[in-house]
């Protein structure tokens, strides 16, 4: 309670010391203040402006007062653009198009070159030599290999040539020859490249022309491997065997 009565009391001088503090200026004092007489105010003018005159400046004038300083280099150059590469538009491609035109272009190809084969397999035929065999798989049968398309070949043919030429010795291997194609297809034996003429005998020893075989195996082995010599009259000789055997199987 003691503390409010001082705080109050305090309060209260100050309000009193600032009431006091404020200065009133008597109504003489402020009578006393000359007015602003506004017919006495004379603005200020400048004097007028002379005109300036162009002095012209020759380039030796220029020079002698400049002392030869070139000021032009002190201006920075603008910096020079790039040029700009122009870059050519690139076609967008168009896959599809071009999956559709290979794919015509290697049909058409593909024909071309079927109807090329054909034209030639028939070109080929047609000047084939009449005498010409050709084997299931395309090889040309010759006497060089008329053993290994035994059941293809035209020994018929080669045994005709042969005689011709009068070449007896291969006249007898082609006798041969037909001799075991013929008891190959009538079952007799089971022909095969890697067999042996002493195969085929074994084969063959229960067979009703066992004995014929027999012997035309041994004259075709003495004539062909054991190089007998064979003239025409031994030929006709030998020939007889290998036909009544034929005519047998």
């Amino acid at each position: 309670m003691k503390y409010l009565v001082g705080i109050f009391l305090l309060m209260t001088v100050a309000l009193h010391a600032q009431t006091d503090s404020v200065t009133v200026v008597p109504e003489e004092v402020i009578e006393t203040v000359p007015e602003y007489i506004e017919e006495d105010y004379v603005p200020y003018s400048p004097p007028p402006a002379q005109p300036v005159a162009m002095r012209e400046v020759n380039d030796q004038q220029w020079a002698k007062a400049s002392g030869g300083i070139d000021y032009s280099k002190d201006v920075p150059e603008p910096p020079k653009e790039k040029p700009q590469e122009n870059m050519p538009d690139m076609p967008a491609w168009n896959w599809g198009a071009w999956g559709s035109w290979i794919g015509q272009f290697l049909q058409v190809l593909a024909i071309i070159a079927a109807v090329a084969g054909i034209a030639y397999g028939i070109y080929k035929a047609l000047n084939a030599p009449r005498n010409r065999q050709i084997a299931r798989d395309g090889v040309e049968i010759t006497l060089d290999n008329v053993e290994q398309y035994i059941h293809e070949s035209d020994l018929d043919r080669f045994l005709r040539e042969a005689l011709a030429a009068g070449n007896f010795a291969l006249a007898i291997r082609l006798y041969y020859l037909q001799i075991i194609k013929q008891l190959s297809e009538s079952g007799a034996i089971r022909w095969s490249r890697e067999k042996t003429n002493r195969d085929y005998l074994r084969e063959t020893r229960n067979h009703r022309s066992a004995e014929a075989f027999r012997t035309a195996t041994r004259i075709y082995e003495r004539v062909w491997y054991g190089n007998q010599p064979v003239d025409e009259s031994a030929y006709r000789q030998m020939e007889p065997s290998f036909q009544h055997l034929l005519s047998a199987l």
